[in-house]
């Protein structure tokens, strides 16, 4: 039986990724270990043992995601991958998911998925999310205009919005969710 385990740089994506991940597998209800560190850097020096421990409890599928903040995702990844193998062997069913920017390149791919978790945010369409610099911090300034706080919270809206993401959708316009998709779709 898949068993799937994420690891990410932090709470809000992990509990996005949890979302994500059942809504691809069709499975509501699969048990989902999880890890959500405090950056890049713990990520990157803890995931190996954390992997080793959630194997040991019983994960098939590890899934670990590192936002590229303007870097090549193929370097990040590289990089991912030396510092779990450092202190651990790599699964073989291990997936180093690298959003291009960040995770959130994904929710501005669906602004309708943002307006029916935020009614009142309405943002226009992107044609090209993993295109523009800073999605977190963009998305947060779209839904301060004209006002005093913003509208979107990353660590309130990001999950709540991944459950309604059109996954088609994000997958067209988001490589790198395509990467995601495919790993999950391929667990037994």
């Amino acid at each position: 039986m898949t068993m799937f385990a994420v690891l990410a740089e932090d709470r809000s994506d992990v509990e996005s990724l949890v979302v994500l991940i059942r809504r691809i597998s069709g499975t509501e209800n699969a048990t989902i270990q999880r890890k959500g560190f405090s950056g890049c850097g713990e990520l990157c020096r803890k995931a190996g043992s954390h992997i080793r421990d959630f194997a040991e409890k019983g994960a098939t599928h590890f899934i670990v995601c590192h936002d590229s903040d303007g870097n090549p995702p193929a370097d990040v990844r590289k990089k991912v991958r030396e510092s779990i193998e450092a202190r651990f062997d790599m699964p073989k069913d291990c997936c180093i998911v690298v959003p291009v920017e960040e995770l959130e390149a994904w929710i501005i791919a669906d602004e309708e998925a943002i307006r029916k978790a935020i009614p009142t945010l309405v943002i226009g369409q992107v044609a090209r999310p993993e295109a523009v610099p800073s999605p977190k911090e963009w998305l947060v300034d779209e839904s301060r205009r004209g006002r005093s706080r913003p509208l979107y919270v990353p660590t309130i809206h990001n999950a709540k919005v991944a459950e309604h993401l059109d996954l088609k959708k994000v997958e067209q316009k988001c490589p790198s969710f395509g990467e995601l998709v495919q790993f999950v779709r391929k667990a037994p």
